[in-house]
Parts: structure tokens; C-alpha cells; sequence
């Protein structure tokens, strides 16, 4: 076998891999799958794909399964943090994990599980790792704290949820609770 990583390419897929030929190797070179376009089955509705995922993922047989390294990218539509207007971001997220098989590839017998082996990272008894669930933590994860429509963004009136950046209310500043009053003098010393 040669020692550059086999390459493949996957249009349109979901991220499902027939590892059994990989899992009887004794060692060998890694397999690599340049990623384009490839969708997720299902998605969370507060996760929404504006862009395929795009990257490389390479499979490396290890003594207990699967190592799966890469990085995926793509572009996610989000809520601004003051607003709640969509905003598209772009993310990036490396993937480390580590697949373990349910059944034993020579005998098909079943293999006995550790108690605290999460059940997203083994392979099934069809041989399939499918790194679906592990992308859509990593998307959770690769997500930024605080996402701008723009950087002045004015965010929602607190008195009467409108828009600030799209009309201007009437409201007028509620006045401050005494007992938050030296919490204010810190904050407006801190901002000037």
C-alpha cells in the first residue's frame, strides 16, 4: 500500500464513510475526503446552512478504531446579538474524534462498549462511521459569542422590542433602581 493518503471526493453527500476496509488493515496509509458540498441530513432550526460544508477529513485506523482529523467550513445564518436580524458568518471547525467499531470486522461478533463511550462516535455494524452528529456539535461550537449585523448596531428598545436600527421609538430611559446606581457610576467611569 502506498503511504500517500488515498483521496476521494465527496458532491452532495451526507458525511457517512464504509470504513470496513480500513478497519481490517493493520496499519496503512490514511484515507483522505476532500469535502465539497456536502449537506447534513437533518439540522437543528435554530441551525441554518447557508453553504454546503467545504473542507478535508482524513480516517486514520488506530489499535481501537477511527481517528477522524479535519477541518470543515461554511456559512451560517445567525441572529445578531442586540438585534435578532439574520446575519450570514462564516465558520470554520476542526474536527478530532475518535470512532470506535460496534462488531469485530473479522468475526461479526459484537464488541463490548465502555459505560461512557458516546454513541455518536461508533461505527455501526454495517461499517459505517457517520460523522453527521459530531459536525452539528461542531457547528454549535464554532459559532462566535457576540455576531453584529453592523458594528452600530442600536439592538431592540428594552421598553418596547422594536428595532432601534429601523425606526425610533418613543420610549424614554427607565429610570434606574437606586440600589444599581453605584453599579452605573463604575460602568459610565469604565466607558469614558
Amino acid at each position: 500500500m502506498s503511504n500517500q493518503a488515498s483521496k476521494a471526493t465527496l458532491n452532495k453527500q451526507v458525511l457517512e464513510f464504509n470504513v470496513a476496509q480500513q478497519l481490517k488493515q493493520q496499519g496503512g496509509a490514511p484515507r483522505a475526503f476532500v469535502i465539497e458540498d456536502a449537506v447534513l441530513p437533518f439540522m437543528d432550526a435554530d441551525l441554518v446552512l447557508l453553504a454546503p460544508l467545504s473542507g478535508l477529513i482524513k480516517l486514520i485506523k488506530t489499535d481501537t478504531g477511527i481517528l477522524v482529523t479535519g477541518t470543515l467550513s461554511t456559512v451560517l445564518e445567525l441572529p445578531c446579538t442586540r438585534c435578532l436580524a439574520p446575519v450570514s458568518v462564516a465558520v470554520s471547525m476542526e474536527i478530532e474524534e475518535t470512532f470506535t467499531p460496534r462488531v469485530d470486522i473479522v468475526t461479526g461478533g459484537k464488541l463490548s462498549q465502555s459505560p461512557d463511550v458516546d454513541a455518536t462516535t461508533l461505527i455501526s455494524e454495517q461499517h459505517i462511521l457517520d460523522l453527521t452528529e459530531v459536525v452539528r456539535q461542531s457547528l454549535y461550537l464554532a459559532q462566535p459569542a457576540q455576531i453584529l449585523c453592523k458594528e452600530d448596531c442600536l439592538g431592540l428598545c428594552p421598553q418596547c422590542g422594536k428595532n432601534r436600527n429601523q425606526v425610533q421609538c418613543n420610549c424614554t430611559e427607565e429610570t434606574i433602581d437606586s440600589r444599581w446606581a453605584d453599579l452605573l457610576a463604575l460602568k459610565n467611569k469604565m466607558t469614558d
